[in-house]
């Protein structure tokens, strides 16, 4: 009869969802719970209008080369092995602020070989006694590093800011990306006649992609497989609302370089945007410096269009700290006589942000910019009794 039959696709239809459901649970707390861990999530939240990482939060990223690293996400909100920044000062002692996207985030390394922390143990090797805090948010750009200094990095009373440059910091100003927080970031424009607009950013809001990001078989079916990868364009246009399409043969140094044609408009952003900080850091006593990553690529002896245009925003950002005289340090010199000495790549094979190796190399060579350079070091810290 019509009721005995629908009673057995009744009974099909459930067992069917028990045991989907059995198959997924074992799949979500057995197989990429115990056996196949993906990376741990760290979650986003602002505070005082700056976006950053839920404070107290610890997440170890598996990488493919077997490797573990661990995140340590401060009181405050940041990675660093600091478990609070003290607003108070001890006098006497330098306090460095390092601002800048992943790459002083840093989850690719353990927080004590990020290189903010070597910059802190080269300069107490050398006898000065000084903390080095960072503040670093994954994704963004130069125009949000003057928003982050305005809004927290200044309420530390840093002595030196040390702005750490990445060659997707210049287009990303202005540009709006559909991602899970770009909107949280504060964006700015110059148009020809150099008038600024800012766009403010807005408070993080967690979306349905934070919840799939909490399922441990969606992260490494998405992530670690590199999935996200081939579907990036596809999440981005249906997901996001954006229309960018990846191709990885115009990326160079992790950078879309179909973005990076409109060099007048990133000079005029880039100009504006290092004027505006060195502009505050003067009103509240801070000594500003820049540094910049070098173009990998063309230290391992690739040169074409897609390095040429990285080479030009080197260019750029070296132009307009000149113009608003504030001490700028090019990587460049440095990385390529490292390589040519030793012949070791300073990335991962499987991800373009520094490894252990050239986190070192920076950190020690920043460290010794911050001495040298007669800009930088103030006259009245402490000097250590012992050189550690």
């Amino acid at each position: 009869t019509m009721r005995s039959k629908l009673k057995h696709w009744l009974g099909n239809l459930l067992l069917a969802t028990v045991s989907l459901g059995a198959v997924l649970v074992f799949l979500e707390f057995v197989v990429f719970g115990m056996l196949l861990k993906p990376d741990d999530v760290l979650t986003n939240t602002t505070i005082n209008s700056v976006v950053r990482y839920q404070p107290r939060s610890v997440a170890d990223f598996r990488h493919p080369d077997g490797r573990v690293s661990r995140v340590t996400i401060n009181e405050n909100g940041w990675n660093s092995t600091k478990p609070h920044y003290e607003t108070a000062r001890v006098p006497g002692r330098l306090r460095v602020a390092v601002i800048g996207d992943s790459y002083v985030h840093a989850s690719y390394v353990n927080a004590s070989d990020a290189f903010p922390e070597i910059i802190e143990e080269q300069l107490r090797k050398r006898g000065i006694d000084a903390e080095v805090m960072r503040f670093g948010m994954d994704g963004a750009p130069l125009s949000q590093y003057l928003h982050m200094l305005r809004n927290e990095v200044a309420a530390f009373k840093p002595d030196v800011v040390l702005v750490q440059l990445i060659h997707n910091d210049f287009d990303e100003s202005y540009r709006f990306l559909k991602t899970r927080y770009a909107s949280s970031f504060l964006k700015v424009d110059v148009d020809e006649q150099g008038r600024a607009t800012q766009f403010p950013p807005v408070e993080f809001e967690s979306s349905s992609a934070d919840l799939l990001r909490n399922s441990a078989t969606f992260r490494y079916l998405y992530y670690e497989t590199n999935l996200y990868l081939t579907a990036k364009s596809l999440v981005s246009r249906y997901f996001w609302g954006g229309d960018d399409s990846y191709d990885p043969d115009f990326i160079v140094s992790a950078v879309d370089t179909r973005n990076l044609d409109d060099f007048d408009r990133m000079a005029r952003v880039t100009r504006h945007l290092i004027s505006e900080m060195s502009d505050f850091a003067n009103t509240h006593g801070i000594k500003l410096a820049f540094a910049i990553d070098a173009v990998r690529e063309t230290v391992y002896g690739r040169n074409d269009q897609g390095t040429a245009k990285l080479e030009r925003l080197n260019a750029i950002a070296a132009d307009a700290a000149r113009s608003a005289q504030v001490p700028f340090f090019d990587l460049t010199q440095t990385f390529q006589r490292d390589y040519a000495r030793n012949r070791m790549r300073l990335e991962y094979a499987y991800d373009w942000h520094w490894n252990e190796r050239a986190n070192r190399l920076v950190g020690e060579t920043l460290a010794d910019w911050v001495i040298d350079d007669q800009r930088l070091l103030p006259n009245n810290i402490n000097v250590l009794e012992t050189i550690l």
